[in-house]
């Protein structure tokens, strides 16, 4: 029976799943091992700091968690072992890549440009501190939205209806000032004439254009041909649909949503993926996409989930097993043709 390789971080914990037991302790291993097993694979659990891994597990698959850990010092952690892995030579799923964009929206927009249809790119500015930002900030849309790199829901997420706003709230989700740095960084230009300080800004950012008139947008997770879609309307006065809690299954999906869904998946390569869509008229807005640990009570939620098949887009009326769903989706991937 041919292995994969799980790796778990340093609480055992792999993945992540909504209605975990006990709470935050991911997803069931044992039923997880189970189903890999039925579909003729075994699934070997090991941590990232296991000091025989590199030697272990040769160029075997391996499967990986992530974190969203304070500060993500952690996933910083896993970014390493993983690119290690890759570059070991391992058949890493999904690539290092996918991780790096995970929480990571600089590189989200990266991938979004680099391996997307045009009709699915927006204007963004990508910035790494306040100074790139103020260099552009004449020249750009408004009103505009500006996102902080890290952050999962709608935290760290601003309208700017003007370029005062702009600079404002830029500088709130770029902040990184330090006093005793600060006072170092004063110090210096005192001493050293023409000296340039070092910025107090320097967490990146993003700013993208905004779309006018959205009530709510839709959380579609992908799991190898099936696709699990949640409504997500907008709070009272507030232009974010993420973590409002007003939450919905619709019995009937826009099959625009589903075929926008099903182009961006195909363009990518990995077994599951989430998205954050939106519909303005005729067109369909691709706002964030994660490829690693995002949430997963769209799925384990859900009444039904869609496929599509010689007859068009079916809906299949199911609950879901999210275990079953990840090793199956996994399974898929691996036998896919054009891997």
């Amino acid at each position: 029976m041919q292995k994969i390789y799980a790796l778990c971080d340093y609480q055992g914990r792999f993945g992540s799943k909504y209605f975990d037991q006990p709470y935050r302790s991911g997803m069931d291993k044992q039923l997880l091992g189970r189903q890999f097993s039925g579909m003729g694979y075994a699934l070997v659990f090991r941590r990232f700091s296991d000091p025989n891994l590199f030697l272990e597990v040769g160029d075997a698959s391996v499967i990986y968690t992530a974190q969203e850990d304070p500060g993500y010092r952690y996933k910083d952690y896993i970014e390493d072992i993983v690119l290690g892995l890759e570059s070991h030579g391992c058949d890493v799923i999904p690539a290092f890549r996918y991780l790096r964009a995970t929480n990571n929206k600089v590189f989200m927009e990266i991938l979004r440009r680099e391996l997307l249809p045009a009709k699915y790119h927006n204007d963004c500015l990508l910035c790494g501190c306040i100074e790139d930002l103020q260099t552009e900030a004449a020249k750009l849309w408004y009103p505009c939205v500006v996102k902080a790199a890290k952050g999962a829901g709608s935290r760290g997420v601003y309208l700017a209806k003007d370029q005062k706003s702009l600079i404002k709230v830029a500088k709130k989700v770029s902040s990184t000032s330090q006093i005793r740095a600060q006072i170092k960084d004063i110090a210096r230009a005192l001493k050293h004439p023409g000296y340039r300080r070092e910025s107090q800004n320097r967490g990146k950012f993003i700013v993208q254009s905004y779309i006018p008139g959205l009530e709510n947008d839709w959380k579609v997770l992908v799991f190898h041909e099936r696709y699990y879609v949640l409504r997500r309307r907008n709070r009272k006065g507030d232009f974010r649909a993420s973590g409002s809690g007003l939450f919905s299954y619709d019995e009937n999906v826009d099959l625009d949503l589903l075929e926008s869904a099903r182009e961006i998946y195909n363009c990518l390569q990995l077994p599951t993926l989430s998205l954050d869509l939106a519909k303005s008229g005729d067109k369909v807005f691709l706002i964030e996409m994660q490829f690693v640990y995002f949430g997963t009570s769209t799925l384990e939620k859900s009444p039904y989930y869609y496929m599509k098949t010689n007859l068009g887009w079916q809906q299949v009326k199911t609950r879901s097993s999210l275990e079953e769903e990840y090793a199956r989706s996994v399974v898929g991937f691996l036998k896919r043709s054009d891997r």
